[in-house]
């Protein structure tokens, strides 16, 4: 268990469209969490799930075989190795975005996540309504991120620039 599953191995839907799909790795420990992205995304036009794995290590090997273009990572297994995930990740696959899957949405490690290049977070709440938009959103060069966390990542920010002041929450 734990290991990647690429495409060929598992059940994937085909889909034949024009346009290149995005393709999608879903990263997350618990098998009935992989199972709901599964469902949420394999009907949508143009994203096209090519693997999924259930531990840190092997979303790092489902990374370098499959490059997709999005990378749904739960933030328990960000968790397993801290920030060397992401590094690593991004070592074997450059051009992947990553969109973190979490319970809740706020706290230091997402905070580290996003300023280490992670480009997304989805509430599991909101998956149904909210992970194929995001997913297409992160794909074309955007970020996602629950309104509540807005202005912690722009206290952060902030803090990083001399001379300024953030707001104390």
């Amino acid at each position: 268990m734990g290991g990647a599953i690429a495409k060929d191995e598992a059940p994937y839907s085909e889909k034949k469209l024009s346009m290149p799909s995005i393709t999608v790795v879903v990263a997350d420990h618990r098998k009935s969490g992989r199972a709901t992205c599964l469902r949420i995304l394999q009907p949508e036009k143009g994203i096209r799930v090519v693997g999924e794995s259930g531990s840190g290590l092997g979303v790092i090997s489902a990374a370098a075989k499959l490059k997709p273009r999005i990378l749904l990572f739960h933030l328990n297994l960000f968790k397993e190795k801290k920030l060397n995930l992401l590094q690593a990740l991004f070592q074997k696959s450059p051009r992947t975005k990553v969109i973190l899957l979490t319970a809740h949405p706020s706290g230091r490690t997402i905070l580290e996540a996003l300023s280490h290049g992670a480009r997304g977070v989805v509430q599991e709440k909101n998956l149904r309504t909210s992970l194929p938009k995001a997913v297409r959103l992160v794909d074309a060069g955007e970020a996602w991120v629950p309104r509540k966390m807005e202005a912690k990542i722009i206290d952060r920010l902030s803090a990083l620039l001399p001379g300024t002041k953030t707001a104390a929450h």
